[in-house]
């Protein structure tokens, strides 16, 4: 058995787990009977808030995809972006995120620009883990 280490407060939490569906309507109707109703519809696009709010984004996959969505079963974005998973820091502002980037460029990790406009609400740049996983870091909207 691995060692276990005292649990400490995060800096990180999930923003958001992106799911490529068969039948949009039909997993809208399974979350909802969990309990998890989406907030957000429209044709090919569903997204679910999750405690601590961590969005579930269901993404319609018997469409063709746009200029901003993937082909790959993962991510959310296409030629800009290629993350795997998101997470998001617990600061809500442009200042916290670009704070946050300078600490992981400190630490030797490669960040992408912010981009000048915001996601949904969210400023955020990108990263990738050492196998080249693209993980985008996004500011929070949790309260």
């Amino acid at each position: 058995m691995g060692e276990m280490k005292t649990v400490v407060d995060s800096e990180l939490a999930v923003a958001h787990l992106v799911f490529k569906v068969a039948d949009l309507k039909s997993s809208c109707k399974f979350y909802s009977n969990l309990g998890l109703p989406p907030f957000f519809t429209e044709e090919k696009i569903a997204i679910i808030e999750l405690r601590g709010g961590t969005h579930l984004v269901l993404l319609s996959v018997d469409e063709p995809a746009g200029k901003d969505v993937a082909e790959s079963l993962t991510g959310q974005f296409h030629k800009r972006f290629s993350e795997q998973f998101d997470l998001m820091i617990k600061g809500k502002g442009l200042n916290e995120l670009k704070q946050y980037r300078s600490e992981l460029i400190s630490r030797g990790i490669a960040a992408g620009e912010i981009p000048d406009e915001a996601v949904f609400g969210h400023y955020l740049f990108c990263i990738k883990d050492p196998d080249g996983n693209g993980i985008t870091i996004y500011t929070s909207h949790a309260h």
